[in-house]
Parts: structure tokens; sequence; C-alpha cells
């Protein structure tokens, strides 16, 4: 009796450790239930999760080289209690828009391809104002690359997607960041907020 033999090809895509700001963009404009439209703000993302699972799908795929469609596993992973604390700089007009927006989304919120429900709490302009400081971070955060050198820690680098580039949907621009683990030491001049939240723009 011959043995049997098992070829078993599973694939796995990744995740950013906290939603990118071309994400936070698309939710934005998803409660607001129309498209971007060229409007310019800075976008501050920080939060926390508990954990990652992993977590398999049926995936299919057409393959364009031998012109059919295949079925193979594919493993999700999923940040498990994600917790994110978002800041928006902008024109007064759109802020308000966006506040309105999430108060009374037009559709049901999600971020990503539909794997996280979003519950919006409290959303509200807050006053910010830069001086100097000396603290260990509440939260793990994206820092873009300036305000990188404050920190006395390694973070972990990435090119994070943003606004698309023109009227090409599809082409982003893209921006330099670093993934910054919660207490983490930072010493310098910072954007706060009055409940203490650093703005990382």
């Amino acid at each position: 009796m011959l043995p049997l033999k098992l070829l078993i090809s599973l694939k796995g895509i990744e995740t950013y450790p906290l939603p990118p700001y071309s994400t936070i963009i698309g939710l934005l404009y998803t409660a607001l239930g129309r498209k971007w439209d060229g409007e310019e703000f800075s976008i501050s993302v920080q939060g926390n999760y508990e954990a990652i699972l992993r977590d398999y799908i049926r995936f299919r795929k057409y393959n364009r080289k031998i012109k059919e469609l295949e079925v193979l596993p594919l493993e999700v992973p999923r940040l498990y209690n994600l917790r994110c604390v978002v800041h928006v700089l902008g024109r007064s007009e759109l802020i308000g828009e966006f506040i309105n927006a999430l108060q009374r989304p037009k559709v049901y919120l999600f971020l990503g391809g539909g794997e996280y429900p979003v519950q919006v709490k409290n959303p509200r302009r807050v006053y910010i104002e830069e001086k100097d400081v000396e603290l260990e971070t509440t939260y793990s955060a994206f820092v873009p690359e300036p305000k990188y050198k404050l920190f006395d820690q390694i973070g972990v680098p990435f090119r994070m997607p943003s606004f698309y580039e023109g009227s090409d949907e599809k082409v982003y621009r893209w921006k330099q960041v670093y993934f910054m683990l919660k207490n983490s030491l930072v010493e310098g001049r910072l954007l706060v907020d009055r409940e203490g939240d650093v703005v990382w723009v």
C-alpha cells in the first residue's frame, strides 16, 4: 500500500497594530455618506488592544496565470478588544461635519473589511496646546518621524497610507511613522489636549 501524501498551502495576511490613517479617513467619509473630495486634515491615531487572534477563512481568488478561481484557507489576524483615541485637526466646518456624522452616521460603521464593528464614544471638540512635557505614554501610537526623536526607546517603522493622490482612488500618499508601545518615555515639546492625551501630528 502506498503512503498517503497531503499537500497543504496556507497563506496569511498581516495587520497594522492600529488602524492606519487611510482606514480612519474611510471611516469618517463613510459616516458622512460621501467620498473624500480633496479635503486636507491631520490625524493622530493611538490606542490599545488585548491580544492578536488568528482566524481562518475560506478565501477565493482568481488566478490570472491559469485563468481559474482558486480556493484556499487564509489566516487573518484580528485585534481583540481594540480601543482607539483619534484626533482630527482641520478646518472648523469640516470637523463639525465629522462630529455630526459620527453622532448620526448614515450607515453602520466598521473598520477594515467589516471585521471590526465600531462604537464611537462621545465625538467632540477638544482644546489642545503645545507645551514641554516629560511623560510615559498611556496608549500605543503611530508617531510621525519628526516626533520620534523625542523618545528614548526604539519604535517599529511603518510606511503609512493616508490620503489618495489626486483623483486616482488607488494610489496613496505614504507617511513615515513609528509605532511606539504604551508606557514609552517621551520628553519634548508636544501638542496635548486638556484630557492629557498627546496629539501625534
